[in-house]
């Protein structure tokens, strides 16, 4: 999965703003819709890191394929258990954000580009687009 390694930088969301009221979580459009980077790496031993930096803040995690890990989110000071899974050109990853909700992400990366597709249950889709 080389063809996920890049530096993307954050150009366009479309139903950002309804997917965070949806979430009961609008008070994150600002910081989410800011110079957001996304940068993907490959280790040695297959894990990947993902670093996520805005304005006020950068986190990083490390995590395989199959296997629950912490997840941190910029906007949050607590992290959220997640599994990341294989899918078509990346991956996606499942987060409990609370016993009922679940978010998912897929990822795909098509070279030059990584398109991040969030759902939760019962709402719409977000679709955040980033170049490398």
């Amino acid at each position: 999965m080389e063809h996920v390694v890049g530096k993307y930088q954050y150009i366009t969301s479309e139903n950002l703003d309804e997917f965070l009221k949806d979430i009961n979580k609008s008070e994150f459009s600002g910081i989410l819709k800011s110079a957001l980077t996304v940068e993907v790496q490959v280790n040695d031993d297959q894990s990947f890191t993902v670093t996520i930096t805005n304005p006020e803040r950068s986190v990083t995690n490390t995590f395989k394929l199959g296997e629950v890990y912490d997840e941190w989110f910029p906007s949050q000071k607590v992290p959220f258990k997640s599994v990341a899974t294989k899918h078509d050109l990346g991956f996606q990853s499942e987060t409990s954000l609370s016993p009922d909700l679940k978010l998912i992400r897929i990822y795909e990366f098509t070279g030059t580009q990584l398109i991040a597709v969030s759902a939760v249950f019962n709402t719409e889709e977000c679709n955040n687009s980033y170049l490398i």
